[in-house]
């Protein structure tokens, strides 16, 4: 049985007349004057343990999507299985958002931590909080989850005090506290330079890994074919294609169609095809690869 199921799901972002007027209000929604389908009859199936990138670029519904998946917006329809049980993702009631949650972590953008509180209350707020566990209890998982990320040196620092990847590793430990099956990244990786993106992705490789089940909301090609076990394609408020990295990167059309460029390290190896010092049926998804494959080819 697959860890996560949706069927159906759809969601429109509507525009009204009078800015500020809410349904509801005086007896009467009002009708809106314009309706954008951000997802349209999305399906998607999750294994245990796999890493899934929803892939697509900005406008794609990917985020929203994500966003659904945790009830962080509501959906218009859909359902959502997660091992075994069935949610509503357009009608589900308190309790039911808040079973799926124990079971789930969402890793935002732009990481989302209160400026006034150390790494380890960061982590730990959600515990102490939501939770009820003893404040010792909680910093002693803080700790160890801090020390998964490589983060135990810095728990005493503030986040301005931390580097935009530093603050994202706290992100994670703060998401990896709470015991989640499943962890839901959201762009992880869009606001960092290239270094502090190496220290985040080396996070989430680690947690791959370790068996935690990952979907990953990016637009980085690159990061797609190298990290997911699964590409989903999303654009234009549906799915466009789904299948392994190597199957979604060597469709160019498809790629063209989704307005995504190859991943560079494909464009290499194109390139080097070209002049007949490799396959163009190999797939590298590192410079070491590579190299591996030019010496065998020598």
């Amino acid at each position: 049985m697959a860890m996560l199921e949706i069927r159906g799901v759809h969601k429109s972002f509507h525009t009204y007349a009078k800015p500020g007027v809410h349904p509801g209000i005086f007896g009467r929604a009002p009708k809106p004057t314009s309706s954008l389908d951000v997802l349209r009859g999305v399906d998607l199936t999750v294994e245990k343990g796999d890493v899934v990138a929803i892939l697509g670029p900005s406008g794609s519904g990917k985020t929203t999507l994500l966003r659904c998946l945790n009830f962080l917006e509501t959906a218009d329809a859909g359902k959502l299985t997660f091992d075994g049980e069935t949610f509503d993702l357009a009608h589900a009631d308190r309790a039911s958002i808040a079973r799926l949650r124990r079971k789930t972590a969402f890793v935002f953008q732009n990481y989302n931590l209160f400026r006034n509180i150390t790494a380890l209350q960061n982590v730990t707020e959600g515990l102490i909080v939501a939770r009820k566990m003893p404040k010792a209890e909680a910093d002693a998982v803080g700790m160890k989850m801090l020390e998964k990320v490589g983060l135990a040196d810095r728990a005493d620092y503030y986040p301005r005090q931390l580097s935009g990847g530093q603050q994202q590793r706290v992100a994670i430990a703060r998401a990896l506290a709470s015991g989640p099956e499943i962890i839901y990244f959201d762009e992880p990786t869009s606001a960092l330079d290239p270094e502090l993106t190496g220290e985040v992705l080396a996070v989430m490789r680690q947690l791959a890994q370790e068996g935690i089940t990952v979907v990953i909301a990016t637009h980085n090609t690159d990061h797609a074919y190298r990290w997911a076990d699964r590409v989903v394609l999303l654009n234009n408020a549906h799915i466009l294609a789904q299948g392994s990295p190597e199957q979604i990167f060597s469709d160019h059309d498809l790629l063209s169609q989704a307005n995504l460029e190859e991943p560079q390290m494909l464009r290499v190896r194109d390139v080097l095809a070209n002049q007949g010092l490799l396959s163009s049926d190999c797939f590298p998804k590192t410079p070491e690869q590579l190299a591996e494959l030019l010496g065998q080819k020598k």
